[in-house]
C-alpha cells in the first residue's frame, strides 16, 4: 500500500473512532487526557502505518508529539529504533500547497508532516473531520496546514 493511500485511510480510521477513545482517554475527573491520547495515536501509527509502508527494521519519524508510555522514547514498540524515513507532502496538482494556517501559496519542497488535524475558525484542532494535515515548514521553521485532498504524501529517507 503507498504512503499516500495509507494516511488517508488512517484520517478515516481516526474521524470513525475519535469518540469512542476519547470517552475511554478521559481522566477520572473528565478532562482529556493528552498523555493518553498521545500514545493512543503514536501505538496506531506504528502498527496501522509503519508496518503497512515499511520493511522490518524501518522506522518512520513519531507522529505527532508522539508517546510518553516509555519514558525517554516516543515510540510504543521498538523504543530504542531511530527513524530512517519521514513523510513529505507535495502538491496533488500544481508545484504549490495553499497554507490554511497561514493563508499563503507555499512552493516550498521541505513540507514534512507532523499530524492530521481538523480545522475551524482559522486554526487546526485535534479532532475530527480529520480533513487537514499539519506541517512543518523546514525552510521557514514554521507550522503550516493543508487540506488532505490536496496533498500527495511520499516518503523520503533520512
Amino acid at each position: 500500500m503507498l504512503i499516500d493511500k495509507a494516511i488517508k485511510t488512517f484520517a478515516t480510521f481516526m474521524d470513525n473512532s475519535w469518540a469512542e477513545v476519547s470517552e475511554l482517554l478521559v481522566d477520572r475527573d473528565y478532562t482529556s487526557n493528552e498523555s493518553a491520547m498521545n500514545d493512543w495515536l503514536q501505538s496506531n501509527w506504528e502498527l496501522l502505518i509503519k508496518r503497512k509502508v515499511l520493511k522490518i527494521n524501518n522506522y518512520l519519524e513519531v507522529y505527532g508529539d508522539g508517546a510518553d508510555f516509555n519514558g525517554s522514547s516516543s515510540r510504543i514498540t521498538d523504543p530504542n529504533s531511530l527513524a530512517n524515513f519521514r513523510i513529505k507532502a507535495i502538491p496533488k496538482t500544481g508545484n504549490s500547497i495553499f497554507d490554511v494556517l497561514n493563508e499563503e501559496e507555499v512552493m516550498s519542497p521541505d513540507l514534512v508532516l507532523d499530524r492530521l488535524v481538523g480545522f475551524r475558525d482559522g486554526f487546526y484542532v485535534l479532532e475530527p473531520e480529520f480533513n487537514h494535515v499539519l506541517l512543518n515548514d523546514e525552510n521557514m521553521d514554521i507550522e503550516r496546514v493543508a487540506r488532505l485532498n490536496d496533498v500527495v504524501f511520499v516518503l523520503e529517507e533520512l
